[in-house]
Order: C-alpha cells, then structure tokens, then sequence
C-alpha cells in the first residue's frame, strides 16, 4: 500500500512539474522599446512601452559623421527638425537654428535643486556652529 501510494505521488509531481515547466516567463534581456520587427526575436508583441521625452535623445559624434537624436528623429548636422536647422553638435548639447535665432538643447537638463525653509535654517545653523559655509554658496575651508 505505503509503495503505491508513493507512486502514485511521484506521478502526481511529474505531471505538475511539466505543467509549471510550460508557463511562458519574460525575457529579463529583452530589449524594453518595441522596434517594430517582424522577424525571431523581436519585441513586437503588443507589449505597451514608454514613448521617449522629448527633445535631444542623444548625439552621435565620428570624424565623419555627426547627428542628434531628437524627439525620436535622427537629425544629421545641416538637417532640419521641425522649422530649425541643426548647425552644431557638442558632446552634450546641440545648436538649432531658425528665423527666431539660435536655440541650445542640452542632452542633460540642468536640475534646480531648492531648499525648502527648514533645510535652510538648518544650514545656517549648521554654518554658525561649524565657521564654515554650505556649498556652493561659499567655499568650504576656503578652497574655491
């Protein structure tokens, strides 16, 4: 009795391990943008992805060739994008060019960091207790 029932159990999870083994997973190396392909491996399987911000994506920069990725769109230098015509590409920021003149877009925003009320009067406090000033406002130890 004790032999068939054992049996009878290892059969049970044979059977439920092939069923667990037949559960489709995700991919973790999957690329998350959808690139509309077609063919194996590709991502287009009506899965919703994030549209990118706007604005300046990327910048490609070679001895031969410079461009810029923006809103989406591969801008080569003297391309247009939109009414504005990309007249120079830097490292980390592009000059386009319109009737209204010269417009920069930067590749990393600049981020304005502001402290509230309560952080303030802590690094008053904090600068009167210690001699020394909160940076960047004035050089700590006097290195500017």
């Amino acid at each position: 009795m004790a032999t068939d029932l054992r049996a009878l159990l290892a059969i049970a999870l044979l059977c439920l391990a092939h069923v667990v083994a037949a559960e489709t997973l995700p991919d973790p190396t999957r690329p998350s943008i959808d690139l509309g392909s077609s063919g194996a491996g590709g991502a287009g399987d009506g899965t919703p992805v994030e549209a990118a911000p706007p604005g300046l994506q990327s910048v490609i920069i070679s001895p031969q060739y410079r461009a810029a990725i923006i809103n989406g769109e591969t801008v080569v230098l003297g391309g247009k994008s939109g009414d504005s015509r990309l007249v120079e590409v830097r490292e980390n920021s592009v000059v386009l060019e319109n009737a209204r003149g010269r417009r920069v877009m930067e590749l990393f925003p600049r981020v304005g960091i502001k402290k509230n009320e309560a952080a303030q009067q802590e690094g008053r406090t904090q600068e009167k207790a210690t001699g020394q000033a909160d940076l960047p406002g004035q050089a700590a130890g006097g290195i500017k």
